[in-house]
């Protein structure tokens, strides 16, 4: 996952220093693509470090009291434009102050992480949806999507380390497998539970957290 980056950052950097008499613009399509493989590995080892940390039991669970429908809507808002660029149909269901507790850095992440594979999965022409809602002692987000399913066959190991469902008709091929492992380690170190159903033309991610104790 790291050498397929870092062979194109290499190769783009050849084609400029061939070309030192070309202007920036001219060479802007080299520029952009060593860019995008260049936020591609930040994204991996960004994701590398926090399983290190978490191996390492150097992410305690947090106690601090987060509004998770504010960090919600403010994920899903960052969202709009990325699946207005994906031609997806985004839609929300979120009910107001909804509190837990825990590490709002990484239940952001969580949040970004689901709404990321809904965006990519669903395809152009697609419906991502997110809800939130509270049932009894516990907050409940779910988030789906339209598009190919998860073989069944592959359900059972969606959260496992490096795995890859063979999604391959609607899949971003630089996803390295780890997404959805983060997302069940972050669940697990805040009490919390998720669950994966997919056939019938949609794939649906519910997990519950323990509401805050006020």
């Amino acid at each position: 996952e790291l050498k397929t980056p870092l062979t194109v950052i290499l190769a783009n950097n050849n084609i400029l220093l061939s070309h030192p008499e070309e202007r920036v613009g001219s060479q802007k399509q080299w520029l952009e693509s060593t860019g995008e493989e260049a936020q591609h590995m930040r994204r991996l080892v960004d994701d590398l470090l926090f399983l290190a940390k978490s191996d390492a039991g150097e992410r305690p669970p947090a106690r601090e009291t987060v509004d998770l429908s504010d960090l919600t809507t403010s994920v899903l808002l960052s969202f709009e434009p990325v699946a207005y660029e994906k031609q997806v149909a985004l839609e929300a269901q979120v009910e107001p102050d909804i509190t837990v507790a825990g590490d709002p850095t990484a239940l952001r992440q969580l949040v970004h992480i689901l709404l990321d594979n809904a965006c990519k999965y669903a395809g152009a022409g697609g419906r991502a949806a997110l809800s939130l809602d509270r049932q009894g002692g516990t907050a409940v987000i779910r988030v789906s999507n339209t598009g190919v399913p998860i073989p069944p066959e592959d359900l059972p190991h969606v959260f496992d380390r490096f795995y890859k469902a063979d999604r391959s008709r609607s899949m971003d091929k630089t996803g390295a497998g780890l997404g959805l492992y983060i997302v069940k380690n972050i669940i697990n170190l805040h009490g919390g539970e998720i669950s994966v159903r997919s056939g019938g033309g949609e794939t649906e991610f519910e997990f519950t957290l323990p509401l805050a104790k006020i």
